[in-house]
């Protein structure tokens, strides 16, 4: 793998064939992936006892299901060199997805895997899969999910050292256009909510060398975030923009 892959996983729910889900996955792939040397999908589904209404398990399974992963996992990567990739909890089962290249075997290894878990029914499956569309396609969220994940990311940080999220504070957003019109374009659009700009500068990315920094002072919850980051996302798609994320400092 490559030496700047570092794997990031989290997790956001969905829908899955009309029940509720919810999704793990290792969002640092998508910088490397498709994996030539990896382009068969293996995946594993384990059905759970004693699932909840909503298809979710309860405390003790929860648990259980980890260890069934972390067996998996040891079995599947130490003998096959496979890669995990996403995991998926819905309707009573828990799936488990690996790409990998050397199938030989797959089967002895996933037993090994389970020999421990007698209580537990499980299927497996393998499928050729070189654009890893099930990565891409069906484990990875789409763009508004993505960026929510992104913001959560930077709110658990500010979480962690004291943040007062109701309080209001300057938030910074950073927008990259390939043009001076499209940027001019944009914050026509955005000058009357309230946004100052706090930098506007060429940078030496080819496709976008246009950089501007706009501040607004808001509340750091996942509603108001949310809310912002989406508004200006989405403009920022109509004028062949591209958002790349926020930052502010902490308030105790």
């Amino acid at each position: 793998m490559h030496k700047d892959y570092r794997p990031d996983w989290d997790i956001y729910t969905c829908h899955i064939e009309e029940s509720p889900a919810v999704i793990g996955l290792d969002l640092d792939l998508r910088r490397f992936a498709p994996l030539k040397e990896k382009p068969n999908a293996i995946y594993i589904t384990v059905y759970l006892n004693n699932p909840r209404e909503d298809g979710f398990p309860q405390n003790d399974e929860f648990a259980i299901m980890g260890e069934i992963e972390d067996s998996l996992v040891e079995q599947l990567t130490t003998n096959l060199d496979a890669h995990f990739v996403g995991r998926t909890f819905s309707n009573g089962v828990r799936d488990f997805y690996f790409y990998t290249g050397d199938l030989l075997l797959h089967d002895k290894f996933i037993a090994d895997a389970m020999i421990r878990f007698p209580d537990y029914r499980y299927d497996y499956g393998v499928k050729e899969d070189n654009n890893w569309e099930l990565y891409f396609d069906f484990l990875f969220p789409d763009v508004y999910e993505f960026q929510r994940i992104q913001n959560r990311k930077v709110l658990r940080m500010l979480r962690q050292h004291g943040d007062m999220s109701e309080r209001e504070r300057p938030i910074e957003h950073w927008i990259h256009f390939r043009t001076e019109e499209d940027k001019a374009t944009y914050w026509e659009h955005i000058r009357e909510n309230g946004f100052e700009i706090a930098h506007d500068m060429k940078n030496d990315n080819p496709e976008f060398p246009f950089k501007l920094c706009v501040s607004r002072s808001d509340k750091a919850s996942e509603a108001t975030i949310d809310s912002v980051v989406m508004t200006l996302w989405e403009l920022a798609q109509q004028v062949n923009a591209e958002y790349d994320g926020w930052e502010t400092s902490i308030v105790k």
